[in-house]
């Protein structure tokens, strides 16, 4: 697939593992840690939303939850060079990455302007 240009106003998906002790606190609430980036990654992945939906971000398992986040609010307002990029894979044609230095401070602002989607299969 080609890659589309992600805009301001367009939405991205985190997929959250529940049965992770590191992305879920003790009260049940997401961790920051649902940002991290892994060591071997070249950002943090993400589903592009438009190209998305539930079932398909969450791979349509429920031991996963899922956090949808503003491009633009990314861009603009945590911004200190971070992006979301378009990065499809043969597999999932919505794939994108946020890149950039994530610390943990970010990670905290990440978390803070997503929203949980809530939805039942």
């Amino acid at each position: 697939m080609k890659s589309v240009d992600i805009l301001d106003s367009d939405f991205i998906l985190r997929r959250v593992p529940t049965y992770l002790p590191n992305y879920i606190k003790p009260d049940g609430t997401i961790s920051s840690r649902a940002y991290q980036k892994k060591r071997d990654e070249d950002g943090v992945s993400v589903d592009l939303e438009k190209l998305s939906s539930f079932a398909k971000a969450t791979l349509g398992d429920k031991r996963f939850r899922l956090l949808k986040l503003n491009a633009g609010v990314i861009r603009h307002d945590i911004n200190d060079g971070l992006n979301t990029v378009h990065n499809p894979l043969p597999e999932n044609d919505a794939h994108s990455l946020i890149i950039g230095h994530i610390t943990e401070s970010k990670q905290k602002q990440l978390l803070k302007n997503s929203v949980e989607v809530i939805t039942s299969f």
